[in-house]
């Protein structure tokens, strides 16, 4: 494993980096897997809340 490794690129309100490592370190969104739940709720909660049919694909 290598010495070093991709962190994490969400933000504070304030300006503070995440620190963790990214789940996917090679992926076009870098996340760490705190941020990466959250993110999978949010999307959840607002499918739930959406009219049935849209947003579907």
């Amino acid at each position: 494993m290598p010495s070093s490794y991709v962190t994490c690129r969400v933000q504070s309100g304030r300006g503070v980096q995440c620190t963790a490592e990214a789940v996917d370190p090679d992926a076009e969104l870098k996340i760490c897997t705190r941020h990466l739940a959250e993110a999978m709720r949010l999307i959840e909660r607002a499918r739930r809340r959406a009219p049935k049919g849209e947003g579907e694909s």
